[in-house]
């Protein structure tokens, strides 16, 4: 059974660790672990893209809209940092869609700062809060080191995330072309140090991943011929080894999906 097999891989891990998984072909649903909201991850870039999409398709935002990029009103201080944006040259112009792409494809940095500018944190926040999705919330962009000496974070919530990738495969978030966009774009993302891994890039996978000092993510939708939905955290534990046994469950997930 797949829920003997996760319970006895997670026994005796310390630190937090949460783990949320959806069979497609029942839409049964079993989480695991002793946590299931985690602070401070790169996650929340998926809530951006989310809205921008929704507010594409609204009328309210033209994806191919440039703006000319000043480094100083983005500084970001991370060495390195993710992405390509802070690599480029001043004044560069960008446009809604590359930084949505940059942003999903290379978790860059830089181009989700940008966008929660564009869109509006409060507005990204109430969109989730409508959305019925509580627990997620940006407070602040990524790398603000002045927010963050002050302990102000962004939070993500390995149910909730879950639940936001069922509504992606079933074509319920937003619209049914919404739905499709992100499902088609999720799978471009680039870092496959986790749910990918094991699946040596021959498996299409719509997700999201999270890097922070002390916490990793990755939840999404593995594409096999009978799919699921697997979204994992851990934090304040040795992430090296989290890597190691979220590698371990997405094969469990894998082999005991029917």
């Amino acid at each position: 059974m797949i829920t003997t097999a996760i319970t006895d891989r997670l026994a005796n891990v310390d630190g937090q660790f949460g783990v949320d998984y959806i069979n497609l072909g029942t839409d049964q649903e079993f989480f695991f672990g002793n946590c299931q909201v985690f602070s401070g991850s790169g996650a929340v870039m998926l809530m951006a893209i989310v809205e921008c999409f929704r507010a594409i398709s609204a009328g309210e935002l033209n994806e191919n809209k440039g703006f000319r990029l000043c480094q100083k009103d983005y500084k970001d201080d991370a060495e390195p940092s993710y992405g390509v944006l802070k690599y480029l040259h001043d004044g560069i112009e960008v446009t809604v869609s590359d930084l949505y792409n940059l942003t999903a494809t290379v978790s860059d940095n830089m181009a989700f700062n940008v966008l929660t500018d564009i869109l509006g944190i409060e507005k990204i926040n109430q969109t989730f809060r409508a959305l019925g999705y509580t627990d997620m919330r940006i407070n602040r962009k990524i790398n603000d080191r002045k927010k963050m000496t002050e302990g102000v974070q962004n939070y993500v919530s390995v149910r909730e995330m879950a639940a936001l990738f069922h509504r992606i495969y079933k074509g319920q978030l937003i619209s049914e072309e919404v739905s499709e966009n992100l499902l088609s774009l999720l799978k471009q993302h680039q870092r496959t140090s986790m749910i990918p891994y094991i699946f040596k890039e021959t498996v299409p996978i719509a997700h999201i991943t999270g890097f922070d000092e002390d916490i990793i993510i990755d939840g999404g939708i593995v594409l096999t011929e009978k799919p699921f939905i697997l979204v994992m955290a851990a934090q304040d534990t040795d992430i090296r080894k989290a890597q190691t046994i979220m590698r371990d469950i997405t094969q469990i997930c894998h082999l005991n999906t029917k």
